[in-house]
C-alpha cells in the first residue's frame, strides 16, 4: 500500500474516533462549549476526506504514461 493512502486512512481513523467521541460524550462536550468544534470537524472531514482520496487516485492514474509499454 502506498504512503498517501496510509496517511489518508490514518487521518480518517482519527477523524472517526473524534466524531464517535463527540457523539458518545455529547452532554459533556455541550456543557464545555466544544460542540461547535465537533460539528465543524465533522463537516470538514465529510468534505475534505473524499476530495483527498479522489485527488490521490487521480494523481496515480494520470501519473502513469499510457504511451510507455512494459
Amino acid at each position: 500500500m502506498r504512503l498517501p493512502y496510509k496517511i489518508g486512512y490514518a487521518v480518517t481513523l482519527v477523524w472517526l474516533v473524534w466524531i464517535v467521541y463527540g457523539y458518545m460524550n455529547y452532554d459533556d462536550i455541550a456543557e464545555r462549549g466544544q460542540l461547535s468544534n465537533v460539528l465543524l470537524s465533522a463537516v470538514i472531514g465529510i468534505i475534505l476526506l473524499p476530495i483527498y482520496f479522489i485527488s490521490v487516485l487521480l494523481y496515480s492514474v494520470y501519473k502513469r504514461d499510457p504511451r510507455k509499454k512494459k
